[in-house]
């Protein structure tokens, strides 16, 4: 779901981006825009769309935002995708209802999403194409190979120590020629047990978040210290609520997740040009990627490296920290 909730965010700039003209010919011919938004990920078992239409009206825009049909297309579209090397192995698309979109501008609870048991090779590139009646929407994305193993450091050892101090430490991880963007999450997870209840609570916080983008070299870094991560521990462990924290009797340390995601060329253009910008000039180009269409089409992959708490470290937050009531 997270995918659906970042194809969902997404399609929402783009409709009020691509309505917010500041020429517009109220008398001008109605001209259908297809908007869409995919990301190839080889290491996802299903591939979603969202393929939209942008919309334009009389009436107050966050009004028609609310009318599935002004933005949704109502008849079923042809949507497939094939290897470029192959163009015989054509995977299809159908439609999808999901129900539990939150609440905002657009329609909700419910949007259509297209979808296919569909997942893709790594180090190849796919054409995707969509017919509208006699309009055909294509684009093309390539995909790569990226697991936990392309993390290089923390290394292979199960555990690590996380020492209280502003010494920088490195997360390194290698460079793939076509993801030029990264971000970096540092994960921790633990559990705990509540006064009156046989039930274990799981939960997390993320204590680092990093950007990095690169286009040459063979391997990418980004720096965190451990006094943030002893700092987050404080800051996300309790709970505000003072009678729920006091129920709280045990805690225990569980994974350390370091998380990398990287993101295509295409994809890294497209946020690029949507960043805020520091610049007096703020208008900047619109960047697509779509033939015959608006949006965006583009691949990701995801390496996760999970660590365990060394002896030290766990020994270090119980002694230091014995408020926050971790056990092991």
């Amino acid at each position: 779901m997270k995918k659906l909730s970042l194809l969902l965010l997404t399609f929402t700039g783009l409709m009020l981006f691509n309505r917010c003209s500041t020429d517009v010919d109220i008398n001008a011919d109605y001209q259908q825009i297809t908007v869409v938004y995919g990301l190839l990920d080889p290491y996802e078992d299903t591939t979603y769309l969202k393929i939209n239409k942008a919309f334009l009206g009389s009436e107050n825009a966050l009004i028609m935002a609310q009318i599935p049909d002004s933005s949704e297309f109502i008849e079923k579209l042809d949507v497939r995708i094939w290897p470029e090397d192959d163009p015989q192995d054509i995977a299809y698309f159908d439609t999808i209802t999901i129900t539990n979109k939150e609440e905002g501008v657009f329609y909700n609870p419910n949007q259509i999403i297209y979808y296919s048991a569909f997942q893709p090779e790594t180090d190849k590139k796919y054409i995707l194409r969509i017919l509208y009646k006699e309009t055909e929407i294509t684009a093309d994305a390539a995909t790569f190979q990226f697991v936990f193993t392309d993390i290089t450091s923390p290394g292979f050892a199960k555990k690590i120590g996380i020492n209280d101090n502003a010494d920088p430490k490195a997360v390194i991880w290698n460079r793939k020629e076509e993801a030029p963007r990264y971000d970096l999450t540092i994960r921790f997870h633990y559990k705990e047990l509540m006064e009156g209840s046989a039930d274990t609570v799981f939960r997390f916080f993320d204590w680092h978040k990093d950007t990095k983008k690169s286009l040459i070299g063979l391997e990418v870094e980004s720096y965190y210290t451990g006094s943030t991560f002893y700092a987050a521990l404080t800051a996300f462990v309790p709970y505000e609520d003072a009678a729920k924290e006091a129920k709280v009797t045990d805690r225990f340390t569980s994974t350390l997740q370091y998380i990398v995601e990287a993101g295509g060329k295409e994809l890294n253009t497209y946020m690029e040009v949507n960043e805020p910008s520091n610049s007096i000039i703020q208008d900047r180009p619109a960047y697509t990627n779509i033939n015959n269409g608006i949006g965006i089409f583009s691949s990701r992959a995801t390496a996760i490296k999970p660590k365990k708490l060394n002896d030290v470290t766990v020994a270090y937050i119980k002694e230091s920290y014995g408020w926050l009531k971790f056990r092991y």
